[in-house]
């Protein structure tokens, strides 16, 4: 070979083909890789779609790693001439890790891929063999072509009474590169398992269908020997040993059977123990121990056919049956190419089992596609096996809509979209209410290949109109009749109308933008580099500024949060109410497309008047619920305003603990929450003493930690819920300090920069919040850099801290603490009508007790009492109800003025109290 080799690879978008061409970066070698495609553009796309865990390899996509678009079971493997000439020129060396791999197909199916497809490429191989001369065909079996020959298999045995017609049809290909007479290795594996180091795998099938039924309890009794060995091998070691032994000149002619040494291969029984320790350790899932009964054929099928339907595998049922004939042949696979050529191997299956477990569930077992979050959408709509359920509520009924008529209307705007004159990139707003159809334009604008730029619905017209045109979207949808006049305020933008009722002049109705979808139209190719998503951030210190997320940060963001709840959750069908803005960052993944990537049939709903929430809880009784503190607040003080308080208040011994849980279960049934698996609060402080209280009546509350930037970064578990901070960051997320304490994020989840992008954002996020890491990794957020009062004694004071214990006082709405450049602290608080008549006395005492918790700097030592008026129209609020400071300074300038004075009272104060002189 001379100058740089160049390496044909077809199966490059499997999990195998994926680490050999891992594998060759490692060499000096150019890898051409065939993709099922239409053009180079096509096949460039979807390698790097294949590819996107692994950025360093798709990074060489067109560089040292050249697509070409080909199918191995079409004749001349579908090249174009140029493309054949290309290939012929170029390639010294083979590598087919194409199969079908589906153990329970017909073999005439199977042999398309696994005879006819290999006959293809060996024709292209003899074309490069008369070239230039070919360095290596190198072919892909399985261990199992020596079907049910027991004993010492030896490396070239085939066998002739197979398991499976999968076997059957890989033997026989095998007989095809035999017969070529060219230069060929056949490489043999076990059964593949995920990477050694770090457990990544595509598919979960073989050994992971068992794997998943035990951990979910739907296997109990195997029905097979617990001394039966288990041949499994890690990927990557696969991978590597493939590609040594092809550029090894040793390695011609030879056959390698890709299994660790016998003696090192753990039984069924070890695998089994070990799984259950691991479940214990890693999940708090006790699983039963194990059964172990060698049954006749006939019943030995029967339970494991029952198994698989337990776990709701219609059409799967037979997953099982050809596995188990993998265990219990008694085969011991000689080793001597491997052994000859790599030398003696070392292997533990322990920590690589671990790996794979974590792995697995981590993704719940589902098979990993190159899918973006909007395809999955569509995937998991049409699939008959876990079912999705969609409905909006209304006047707290539930008002479901047809799957397959949501699924067709996704696909029909998408095209609507493109036939209207949206491109690829362009951008495409949207404010309204929460629906169905809000996640159908989502998804549509997605598959589109456009930008959402989805706007919070409580916003002022005029901040709409603002940002529109700082996004420059060309399209507006409007799902909220307060909007009605948005048309004639953007003359120049398309607006379309998604209202359940009524109509909006100017903007075109729901059914005729759909209509437009009904002709055939290509979609755009769509990368996970592309952008997919603005959201604006709430504008609490300035001018909202546009976060830009790509389809990869969604993707990973939806994979992240459905691998949170518990184990057992997880694998249980899926309730989830959305009912906070689809356009904040959290609710517009959480409740669109984290669920879909759930191991779990949905039921998904929608709410679309917030002031409804507790009837429609109650209705749907969600066990997945995310929420913002001033929920959890209000769940409190309808507690302290019930019968029960009384005896919660009165137990101050603690005696009566189990009554406390059944106060805390009785709360949450009137709620709707009581089939929750995991409580979440986030998206601002909340107050730990609120945290402990609930805690007391046995209810568990998880904080976590986000920003618009970054929509999630650390959280609190069930089982590990630490009080106090904001949990442990999640997976591949990487969390630290800087010397001026400032919290310091690295991760998938964060934002591709501010829009209009100029470059990608390097280096990690400075979140402009302070924070530390506790003993046990957890994060601990001490407030926001900005906020930071230091008082005319240079006291530094976080108002965040304050705010949110006076915030915990009944009949407190909203909270604002003075202090900056002043020699004490004083407070404004809003409250709630029905609170508006107290007695100040009422006021002063609950200051009083606030105060106790504080030290002397954070204490006010005067408040003023207001009416809750504020407006958000006024610009005295956030689009997301945060309170703006300067403006609310300069509104209550005279309230303020006399907290600092001995003036009695205000006008426009409802009381004014001061602290006692001490």
């Amino acid at each position: 070979m001379a100058g740089r080799p160049g390496v044909l690879l077809t199966g490059g978008t499997g999990f195998l083909g994926t680490l050999i061409a891992r594998r060759l970066m490692d060499e000096d070698v150019e890898v051409i890789v065939l993709v099922r495609s239409r053009s180079r553009e096509e096949a460039a796309n979807r390698l790097r779609r294949a590819w996107w865990d692994w950025p360093e390899l798709a990074d060489q996509v067109e560089k040292r790693v050249v697509p070409i678009p080909g199918d191995i079971c079409l004749d001349g493997l579908g090249l174009k001439p140029e493309d054949q000439s290309l290939i012929i020129k170029r390639s010294d060396i083979i590598i087919n890790a194409a199969a079908d791999l589906d153990l329970n197909k017909d073999v005439d199916a199977l042999r398309k891929t696994n005879v006819h497809g290999v006959e293809n490429l060996i024709g292209l191989a003899r074309e490069i063999h008369e070239d230039h001369g070919l360095f290596r065909f190198s072919h892909i079996s399985t261990a199992y072509v020596c079907g049910q020959t027991k004993g010492t298999i030896s490396e070239d045995a085939i066998g002739s009474d197979f398991s499976s017609n999968y076997e059957r049809s890989k033997a026989e290909g095998e007989t095809v590169v035999r017969k070529s007479g060219l230069p060929f290795s056949m490489f043999r594996p076990a059964m593949i398992v995920g990477d050694s180091k770090t457990g990544w795998i595509r598919t979960f099938n073989t050994l992971y269908y068992p794997l998943r039924l035990y951990l979910t309890g739907r296997l109990r009794t195997m029905p097979i020997e617990p001394d039966a060995k288990v041949n499994l091998v890690p990927g990557d070691v696969a991978a590597d040993a493939m590609v040594r032994i092809t550029i090894d000149h040793r390695g011609e002619g030879r056959t390698a059977h890709l299994i660790p040494p016998h003696e090192r291969l753990p039984s069924v029984k070890d695998l089994v123990d070990f799984t259950r320790e691991w479940a214990k350790r890693e999940l708090s899932v006790d699983l039963p121990k194990a059964r172990f009964l060698r049954l006749p054929d006939t019943m030995r099928n029967a339970l494991i056919v029952s198994s698989g339907k337990r776990a709701a595998a219609k059409g799967s049922e037979g997953d099982m049956r050809p596995l188990m004939s993998y265990l219990e042949q008694g085969q011991v696979f000689r080793r001597d190419t491997m052994d000859d050529i790599l030398g003696k191997a070392v292997f533990e299956w322990k920590p690589m089992m671990d790996k794979a477990l974590a792995f697995g569930s981590r993704y719940g077992f589902m098979h990993r596609s190159e899918r973006t979050v909007h395809e999955q959408v569509l995937f998991r709509l049409g699939r008959t096996r876990r079912k999705v359920r969609l409905a909006n509520v209304i006047d707290g009924k539930r008002v479901e809509s047809d799957a397959v008529e949501v699924k067709e209307n996704i696909q029909r705007l998408a095209k609507a979209l493109l036939a209207t004159g949206i491109e690829k990139g362009d951008r495409v707003a949207v404010v309204g209410l929460n629906s169905v159809r809000y996640l159908i334009i989502e998804s549509a604008i997605g598959l589109a290949g456009a930008v959402s730029v989805p706007l919070y619905y409580t916003s002022p017209a005029s901040e709409i109109v603002e940002i529109i045109g700082d996004c420059k979207a060309k399209m507006l949808f409007i799902g909220c009749s307060a909007f009605e006049k948005l048309p004639s305020m953007l003359p120049d933008v398309k607006c379309i109308s998604f209202l359940r009722e009524g109509s909006i002049d100017g903007a075109m109705e729901w059914a005729d933008i759909l209509a437009k979808g009904d002709r055939d139209i290509d979609m755009p190719m769509v990368e996970f580099d592309d952008i997919a998503t603005i959201r604006y951030t709430s504008g609490t210190t300035g001018r909202p500024r546009g976060v830009v997320f790509d389809h990869g940060n969604l993707r990973w963001i939806a994979e992240a949060i459905a691998s949170l709840p518990p184990w057992t959750a997880r694998n249980s069908d899926i309730s989830y109410l959305s009912f906070l803005p689809m356009n904040h960052v959290v609710e517009g993944i959480l409740g669109t497309y984290a669920p879909y990537y759930a191991p779990a049939a949905l039921d998904l709903n929608f709410l679309e008047e917030f002031r409804q929430l507790r009837p429609a809880l109650k209705e749907v009784r969600p066990n997945v619920f995310f929420s913002v503190p001033r929920f959890y607040e209000k769940l409190w003080d309808a507690f302290e305003g019930s019968s029960l308080f009384k005896l919660y208040s009165d137990d101050s011994n603690g005696k009566s603990s189990w009554l406390k849980l059944r106060m805390g279960r009785m709360m949450l049934k009137r709620a709707g929450l009581d089939r929750c698996s995991q409580l979440i609060v986030g998206s601002a402080p909340c107050d730990d003493g609120l945290l402990l209280k609930l805690r007391s009546l046995g209810i568990e509350v998880h904080n976590a930690y986000g920003l618009t930037e970054a929509p999630l970064i650390t959280l609190n578990q069930v089982g590990r819920n630490r009080i106090g901070t904001v949990g442990e960051p999640l997976p591949d997320t990487q969390v630290s300090i800087s010397p001026e304490g400032e919290i310091l994020v690295s991760g998938k989840q964060l934002m591709r920069g501010y829009y209009p992008l100029s470059e990608r954002m390097l280096g990690p996020l400075r979140t402009g919040d302070l924070g530390r890491i506790t003993a046990d990794g957890s994060l601990a957020i001490e407030g926001r850099i900005k906020e930071v009062m230091i008082n005319s004694y240079g006291k530094n004071i976080m108002p965040a801290k304050v705010e949110s214990a006076l915030r915990q006082i009944p009949g407190v709405v909203e909270a604002m603490l003075i202090v900056d450049g002043r020699p004490f602290g004083t407070a404004l608080l809003w409250v709630e009508p029905e609170y508006g008549g107290r007695p100040g006395s009422y006021w002063d005492e609950q200051m009083g007790k606030v105060g106790r918790q504080l030290s002397d700097p954070e204490r006010p030592k005067a408040w003023a009492v207001l009416p809750y008026d504020l407006d958000i129209g006024k610009g005295e609020m956030t689009a997301n109800m945060k309170l703006k400071r300067k403006v609310l300074m300069s509104r209550f300038s005279t309230v303020v003025a006399s907290l600092y004075s001995d003036a009695p009272r205000s006008e426009g104060a409802l009381h004014v109290g001061r602290e006692a002189r001490r």
